[in-house]
């Protein structure tokens, strides 16, 4: 299951010059952000100020209206008070589109950064090692005295097929596949039958080839080794297609949310946006572009406002629980991914007491520690959903 090496890796394994430039795009995300909550924190402390200030003067009026005898005094001040009652809800105003101002920003600022963090990223030379490890664990030709032992066991196929049909299968099976040199996957029928032929061959043997007898029942028994292991390996290696089809659907479905809310909403050219931020290595640019990005995301939400007074937050909160979403599920994938990878230390620990496998699976502990540590340096899941669960501000 070569394959399912190659879709792992070409996913979710770094080598150290994207690692850097990864957490450069989530240190210019969190920037633009951090700077943009600062602005709307100010507003925010404004707003409080301004609504205590405005609640005195209603308190007052309140007092005064109370105390007076006089119809026309009252009816003054209760006109003062409606004003100041309008100027507070004006306020409040401000602070609903300061909210969605921020919230939107966020939006659209995750929602480009996931374009680099789902971009397929480079290997690891540990990853390749690790992966390459594995295919050689299920090649039992890696082993010791193997091949030479198995040219004979192949000779003797040869020589009785006419006479055996299942070791003329064998035979025929061996030629098609081209013998196990090439790597030929010990699962299945082809399994099967190469036991049969095997053991055939060991009880073919006499006496007098005693020492070949018991070669031949050694590596019977590291062909079964190997045989289950990669079967075990398999039962993992599954896991990596259905991840692989969640990456593909959560990239299709991030593709149509940029397009939705960068193009459509925005006015922002694609061809652009990656050329001056997907593409870009100058951090402090990447940073200037999105700041840019948000500034039209506010001014987006302040038009949409004033052109919509009554029903403008429904779009733009839609968009925003979309991303959101969008977020949590990639957390979630990078969990399944993770997981993922722990199995093979189950897989190491059946295997690692094994006469035959013991000097392989410490290898594999050591590059599998390695690939596991990149990954978790690069990605936290639980951090991530946790984060993508919180980033947005309640008015």
């Amino acid at each position: 299951m070569k394959k399912t090496y190659v879709i792992l890796l070409l996913i979710f394994t770094v080598n150290p010059a994207l690692l850097s430039a990864q957490i450069g795009d989530q240190s210019v995300t969190q920037q633009v952000l951090q700077e943009l909550n600062r602005e709307r924190t100010l507003l925010s402390q404004n707003l409080d100020f301004r609504i205590k200030e405005i609640d005195s003067k209603i308190n007052n009026l309140d007092e005064s209206i109370k105390n007076t005898n006089s119809a026309a005094e009252k009816v003054e001040k209760l006109v003062e008070r409606v004003k100041f009652l309008e100027e507070r809800q004006e306020e409040i105003d401000k602070n609903t589109v300061g909210v969605y101002k921020y919230n939107y920003s966020s939006a659209v600022l995750n929602l480009a950064s996931m374009e680099r963090e789902i971009k397929p990223l480079n290997l690891f030379n540990s990853s390749r090692e690790f992966y390459s490890t594995l295919d050689k664990v299920s090649n039992p030709m890696n082993y010791e005295g193997y091949k030479e032992w198995f040219g004979n066991f192949k000779k003797y196929i040869e020589e009785e097929q006419e006479d055996d049909a299942k070791l003329a299968a064998l035979n025929h099976i061996i030629g098609v596949t081209g013998d196990l040199a090439q790597g030929t996957p010990f699962t299945g029928m082809f399994a099967g039958t190469l036991f049969d032929g095997i053991s055939q061959f060991v009880n073919s043997l006499g006496r007098r080839d005693r020492e070949m007898k018991e070669k031949s029942l050694a590596m019977l028994k590291l062909t079964t080794t190997v045989s289950q292991f990669t079967h075990d390996k398999d039962l993992i290696e599954t896991e990596w297609e259905a991840i692989n089809k969640s990456l593909d659907e959560l990239k299709e479905l991030q593709n149509k949310a940029m397009k939705e809310n960068l193009v459509n909403i925005l006015g922002i050219d694609l061809k652009e946006f990656e050329q001056k931020f997907t593409n870009e290595t100058d951090a402090k640019k990447r940073t200037q572009y999105i700041l840019d990005i948000s500034k039209v995301a506010e001014n987006k939400i302040a038009e949409e406002k004033t052109k919509n007074p009554e029903n403008w937050k429904q779009d733009y909160y839609d968009q925003m629980m979309t991303v959101q979403n969008l977020k949590i599920r990639f957390g979630t994938i990078t969990f399944r991914i993770l997981e993922n990878l722990n199995k093979y230390e189950g897989l190491i620990q059946k295997y690692q007491n094994d006469k035959y496998l013991k000097d392989e699976m410490a290898q594999l502990k050591l590059k599998l520690n390695l690939v596991r540590n990149s990954f978790e340096s690069t990605f936290n899941p639980q951090e991530y959903i946790k984060a993508s669960n919180e980033m947005y501000v309640v008015e």
